[in-house]
C-alpha cells in the first residue's frame, strides 16, 4: 500500500461574515501576494520574478518559527469579477506532508454594501483535517478588522 493510499482524501469549507462590502474585503484578500497583510501565521508573502513562467504565478509564504517554515503555492485562477481565486501547493515541506493540496479563496456580497460572506476551502490528502484551523485563523482576523455581520 503506498502512502497515498493510506490517506483521506479531505474537503475542508470554512466561511464568515463580515460586516463590510464584498468589494472593501476582496481589496484586502484579493492580492495573491498580500496574505502576510491580513492572516495571522503569515510573515511574508513574495513573488520572486524567476518562478512567474509558463506554470504560472507563484508565492513565496513565510511562517513565523523557529524554526521558519516556508511553502511554496501557484495561482491556477483570478476571478476579479467574481471575487475568487483558485491555487495549489508546489514546494515545500508541509505540502510534502499534506498531498495535492488545492484551495479557493471567494467573496460573495450577501448585502449590497453592508456585508459579504468569505468562504476559504480546500482539497487535500492527509490523515487529518490540515486546514481548517489555518483557514479559521485568518477568517477571525477578518471579522476583528471589518467586524462580524449578524
Amino acid at each position: 500500500m503506498t502512502i497515498e493510499a493510506a490517506l483521506r482524501r479531505w474537503h475542508s469549507i470554512e466561511t464568515a461574515e463580515i460586516a463590510a462590502s464584498a468589494s472593501a474585503v476582496w481589496e484586502v484578500v484579493g492580492g495573491f501576494f498580500t496574505m502576510h497583510l491580513w492572516h495571522p501565521d503569515i510573515e511574508s508573502t513574495e513573488i520572486v520574478p524567476s518562478q512567474v513562467d509558463d506554470h504560472g504565478i507563484q508565492r513565496f509564504l513565510t511562517f513565523p518559527g523557529p524554526p521558519v517554515s516556508t511553502t511554496t503555492e501557484e495561482l491556477v485562477s483570478l476571478d476579479e469579477e467574481r471575487l475568487g481565486y483558485r491555487y495549489r501547493w508546489v514546494a515545500g515541506h508541509w505540502g510534502e506532508v499534506v498531498q495535492q493540496y488545492h484551495s479557493a479563496l471567494d467573496v460573495i456580497e450577501t448585502a449590497p454594501d453592508v456585508s459579504c460572506l468569505v468562504r476559504w476551502q480546500g482539497w487535500f490528502l492527509d490523515d487529518s483535517d490540515a486546514v481548517s484551523d489555518f483557514y479559521r485563523r485568518g477568517l477571525d482576523s477578518l471579522s476583528q478588522r471589518f467586524g462580524a455581520s449578524q
